[in-house]
């Protein structure tokens, strides 16, 4: 009879995984048949006596971002938050927290920003002038030669919760912070670019000591979204929804007559940023369109 394993890291044909029930045993290495499939970090499988994956049990979400050819590439399965790590060095670009925001919301993961490097001062400008805006939880962090994670910890207690942002953050440091007996590899910024060097090669999930599992993945200087219908795009901005119907049931909220977005928008019922995101994201998915 095949038992039931977590997926903590998948390469290849192969990966790593642990009993469903016993999070703290040590790894054992599972192999992949093609008539399966690949699972990934975060799945639930049954494997069988030749320690083979004989079944991927169904998922809740599967969260990815978009290839360079606006392809989804999935990253890992059944999250249940997505920490969204930004940091006054190196400057986050301006789409890049509604970009994952759009994302997680799409996938049903609840979003939460940690706001790393909190020694440093924190700009005033996007996209941190944009939370006091947003319907969001945010967690100020240190995890350099001084370690304060405020009430970060006892929000990881249960569930999956994938660190997000781009090399350079301190996401690396934060997973070591948050799992003491794991040391993850961390670098410095990149003198010539200011840009950090990536440090996390594949995506691993973690059991963390209070009970939940922590998912690290690479750095990526951009997140980009993946060719999709605006109808999909739109789930990625519930606030869309709460304003009232549009004129047109296929409207895309960018120049329409009668369009309920715009004028939530302009009387700020919608924060001015979301809707500044909408627009520069719905230009992005024509140019994946175009396959540009």
């Amino acid at each position: 009879m095949s038992e039931t394993y977590r997926v903590l890291t998948a390469l290849g044909n192969h990966g790593l995984a642990v009993p469903d029930d016993t999070p703290d045993a040590a790894p054992v290495e599972l192999h992949f048949r093609r008539r399966t499939g690949r699972p990934l970090a975060g799945d639930r499988v049954r494997i069988d006596d030749q320690g083979a994956v004989a079944e991927i049990l169904p998922r809740s979400n599967t969260f990815g971002r978009g290839s360079d050819r606006g392809r989804f590439q999935p990253i890992a399965a059944n999250l249940d938050t997505l920490l969204i790590v930004i940091a006054p060095r190196p400057a986050p670009s301006e789409d890049l927290l509604h970009r994952y925001l759009a994302a997680a919301r799409m996938q049903d993961v609840d979003p939460v920003v940690i706001i790393n490097k909190s020694d440093l001062p924190v700009p005033d400008a996007p996209p941190f002038s944009d939370l006091d805006a947003l319907d969001l939880d945010v967690y100020r962090t240190c995890a350099g030669e001084t370690i304060d994670l405020g009430q970060l910890p006892e929000r990881l207690n249960r569930g999956i919760h994938l660190l997000a942002g781009q090399s350079g953050v301190g996401k690396s440091s934060l997973a070591n912070a948050l799992l003491p007996t794991l040391r993850i590899d961390t670098g410095g910024l990149s003198r010539s670019t200011g840009k950090g060097r990536h440090t996390t090669t594949a995506t691993r999930l973690h059991a963390l000591p209070g009970g939940g599992w922590l998912v690290d993945t690479p750095g990526v200087w951009e997140y980009g979204l993946w060719s999709m219908p605006v109808e999909e795009l739109e789930r990625g901005f519930p606030e869309f929804h709460r304003v009232g119907p549009c004129r047109f049931r296929n409207c895309r909220h960018d120049h329409e007559p009668g369009c309920a977005v715009r004028d939530a928008a302009a009387d700020g019922r919608i924060p001015a940023c979301r809707y500044r995101a909408w627009l520069r994201l719905l230009n992005e998915q024509a140019r994946l369109a175009a396959g540009g």
